[in-house]
């Protein structure tokens, strides 16, 4: 799979991986690059840090979807056939929403919104943002406003994070070990928590006192409360789970040449394919790339960057000083060996990045599109250093 292909073909394109390899980025660039060829794009996020709205050149970036004007695109030279949306994924609203929806009275949906401990689990109960980023998905796609929806997904080190967040948090919330450490409370928001008072045994007082009767009052509020939606909830997560699997999304993996990076990356690989999920491309991004990489074969690039890193002290000292001969500046040998030992480093990182990839080229199966993006020289925080980004990700798989 070509990543024009992803782009022209797929109605939903998940960019996934461990944190801190580019991943938001890498989102950002793509749906830039499928909105200038002519599709109706929207990329969200998750990303805590807003670092998309700014590389977008939009300063807020909220649970709305915004249009990123054209102007942006032309200031930075780029053509523009379609249009590009941007969203930031804002957990809490997305699930006020979700209760809203699926709320059997607005007793009970008032009663949810306003209980305390949903105002706690709602945006910090681990697996949320993942929860949230599948129904804004979901929500979106239904909605068909868009022709590619590019969705940049929590930094996790396993795809269960997120694959798995709505089985895990409707298995928490109407789980029996929950269930269980309420029970009694349950019975006396039926029967009225005063009655309840004056027959509870020695074991509750103490449990009150330990955890306090309204924080006991306002959880078992909550569960009675959420009771009439889990049906609704665990229907919803199946079809969120079911469109992650279908022919028109794909999986983009993105990750770095670190070993223990790419270690999680196969194993990200493998989880992925197990739950039947298309992985259509993995992008390897801030590679060291060697001088001999745009070499078609990989014996004549192995060679390349051997004899380039293979230079001693000795050599250095010789080729520096013949560079300054011809040059006809004695002063020069300095800077040139300052820049053959600089050379030298950069060679021995490539070495080591082309060693790390060749581990992770091994276990993808047939079809899966492979491209590296070399360590840039500038921060990608504008539209200009996104399609500078994009010149070497369809470059140099073109190449």
């Amino acid at each position: 799979m070509r990543l024009e292909s992803l782009l022209e073909e797929k109605r939903i394109v998940v960019c996934c991986g461990s944190g801190g390899v580019g991943k938001t980025t890498i989102a950002a660039a793509l749906a830039i690059r499928a909105a200038a060829s002519g599709r109706r794009t929207l990329v969200l996020t998750i990303d805590p840090a807003r670092r998309l709205a700014n590389a977008l050149g939009v300063s807020v970036l909220g649970n709305e979807v915004r249009k990123i004007p054209p102007r942006k695109f032309a200031a930075a030279g780029i053509p523009l056939k379609g249009e590009l949306h941007a969203m930031m994924l804002d957990t809490k609203r997305t699930f006020d929403d979700i209760v809203e929806r699926f709320a059997p009275s607005e007793d009970i949906r008032d009663a949810i919104l306003g209980n305390a401990i949903y105002q706690q689990l709602s945006d910090t109960l681990a697996g949320s943002r993942e929860y949230m980023a599948m129904e804004k998905l979901y929500e979106l796609h239904a909605e068909g406003g868009y022709d590619l929806i590019v969705l940049d997904t929590p930094p996790t080190k396993h795809a269960l994070d997120f694959l798995d967040a709505p089985d895990r948090i409707m298995d928490f919330l109407g789980g029996g070990v929950v269930r269980l450490m309420v029970k009694p409370y349950l019975l006396a928001g039926r029967v009225g928590f005063k009655v309840f008072r004056r027959g509870a045994s020695g074991v509750f007082s103490i449990l009150e006192k330990v955890t306090g009767m309204e924080f006991l009052k306002d959880l078992s509020d909550f569960i009675l409360s959420f009771e009439g939606l889990y049906d609704g909830f665990r229907q919803r997560a199946r079809r969120v789970k079911a469109l992650l699997g279908q022919e028109g999304t794909g999986f983009v993996l993105v990750t770095a040449p670190e070993r223990l990076v790419l270690e999680e990356a196969i194993f990200f690989y493998e989880q992925l394919v197990a739950h039947k999920m298309r992985v259509d491309a993995v992008i390897v991004n801030k590679v060291h790339l060697a001088a001999g990489h745009r070499f078609r074969d990989s014996a004549s690039r192995r060679r390349a960057q051997e004899s380039e890193a293979a230079l001693s002290p000795e050599r250095i000292g010789r080729l520096a000083g013949r560079m300054a001969e011809a040059l006809g500046d004695p002063a020069f040998r300095s800077t040139a060996e300052k820049l053959l030992r600089n050379l030298v480093q950069h060679q021995v990182l490539a070495g080591m990045d082309a060693r790390n990839i060749e581990v992770l080229r091994g276990p993808l199966g047939d079809g899966v599109g492979f491209v590296e993006v070399p360590l840039l020289p500038i921060d990608v925080h504008d539209f200009e250093g996104l399609q500078l980004l994009n010149d070497h990700l369809f470059q140099a798989q073109a190449a």
